[in-house]
């Protein structure tokens, strides 16, 4: 013992100031120790770490930011518009909640679109439903949805076409100016008795029609023959749906798809007229919806916030329709629409409808909508709705288009109440 004493003591080893062996292996093993410590922390720290960010949901996960698609107008973020549309091209109209698509269950306008009429609509185009048409007239519906029989019986419209308002082409016929100078938009016209009154009057323009057969014939048969109807250019046995419509005492138009905002990933359908085409383009377009069908009256516009707002795009169109002696409706839905000044200053005849009646296929919202309608009536002398051809609305119109006589308005066909 006294030997390993002496050597500690002549090595200078031995207990430290504290008691703690201060030799090498010491020395190593403290080291040990520190770097065992930093581990074991390093691994907690990790592990709180990983504790903290799994309680977000997206930790660890790439992260996709996508923007929304922007209005058609970009005008309408800054009124509150909260449209579309286009139903329906509704995108432009002011802020009005009857004048709106409702946007719900966060859906987009179009996708909301689509999804009312995946539920309102049953096109069956391999049916054949022609023979389900009534020519209506001498009935009408009461309260109930029953016919009965108030109404005088109506006088079908001149069959058509008018061979003397008829140019062939090789696409097909074109509407013209007759040598006599008869126009198609007044000799297509349903004529308005003599005698009725001049105020307090309202016309109804029911778009979309001959897309599907079953709400076609279905508009047919319910509706008022004052009711105007407007014929998509895309529809099958479009002539064989004029003349009926016809038959029943209706007027019709053409509807013309126009360049939206948002083209073309918003996009109306085949030879839509486009503020980026020429004019010999547009034109070239424009004959060929106008040669789908004959006996109509005017055209008025599918979508088209961008071309509608488009003096250079607008004007030549104006004045090919003008010189085909045709009546120009403006749908309503967009505020920034100039077709209506031009068409004023080409001399075109040429209307602007008041509101759009059926926003969302809700029968209280119709109903609110048309009351709104008769009261601009009131004010004003006249007020012009326009719809889609969803059955729900038509039933709407039906119904409601029943008390208005007896409430003092009377119902007109749109060409009625051309300037």
């Amino acid at each position: 013992m006294s030997n390993m004493v002496a050597r500690m003591a002549a090595s200078g080893s031995g207990p430290g100031q504290y008691g703690q062996p201060e030799d090498a292996n010491g020395l190593r093993g403290g080291r040990i120790l520190a770097a065992a410590a930093a581990a074991v922390a390093l691994i907690y720290g990790g592990t709180l770490a990983w504790l903290l960010l799994s309680d977000n949901k997206f930790a660890g996960e790439p992260v996709v930011h996508l923007a929304l698609a922007a209005l058609e107008d970009p005008a309408a973020a800054n009124t509150g518009d909260e449209t579309a549309m286009d139903v329906a091209d509704v995108p432009d109209a002011p802020a009005d909640p009857l004048t709106a698509e409702s946007v719900a269950d966060g859906l987009s306008e179009d996708e909301q679109a689509l999804l009312d009429a995946a539920r309102s609509l049953d096109v069956e185009p391999e049916h054949d439903v022609s023979g389900e048409v009534r020519i209506v007239g001498a009935e009408t519906l009461d309260g109930g949805g029953a016919p009965t029989s108030r109404a005088p019986a109506i006088v079908s419209l001149v069959p058509a076409p008018d061979p003397a308002l008829v140019e062939t082409t090789a696409d097909g016929p074109l509407p013209k100016i007759a040598r006599d100078g008869r126009k198609p938009w007044q000799v297509y016209a349903r004529p308005v008795p003599a005698g009725t009154q001049t105020g307090r009057r309202i016309a109804l323009v029911v778009s979309g029609m001959g897309i599907s057969e079953s709400a076609t014939a279905h508009a047919i048969a319910t509706l008022p023959p004052e009711v105007t109807l407007s014929f998509a250019p895309y529809g099958a046995r479009l002539q064989e749906w004029i003349d009926k419509a016809r038959a029943a005492g209706h007027e019709v138009l053409l509807e013309l798809p126009m360049e939206p905002f948002g083209y073309p990933q918003n996009d109306p359908g085949p030879h839509t007229l486009l503020t980026g085409g020429n004019t010999a383009e547009n034109i070239s377009r424009l004959e060929w919806l106008m040669s789908r069908f004959t006996g109509y009256a005017g055209v008025m516009n599918y979508q088209g916030a961008r071309f509608t707002a488009s003096s250079s795009a607008m004007k030549p169109v104006l004045a090919a329709l003008g010189a085909r002696g045709l009546l120009y409706v403006d749908n309503g839905a967009s505020a920034r629409s100039l077709a209506p000044a031009l068409a004023r200053e080409a001399g075109l005849p040429a209307v602007q409808a008041t509101r759009i009646v059926d926003p969302v296929q809700n029968p209280e919202v119709i109903a609110t909508a048309l009351d709104i309608l008769a009261e601009v009536s009131g004010e004003s002398g006249s007020a012009i709705g326009v719809a889609s051809g969803f059955p729900v609305t038509v039933d709407a119109l039906a119904q409601w288009a029943m008390k208005l006589k007896d409430e003092g308005y009377v119902l007109v066909p749109v060409t009625a109440l051309a300037e």
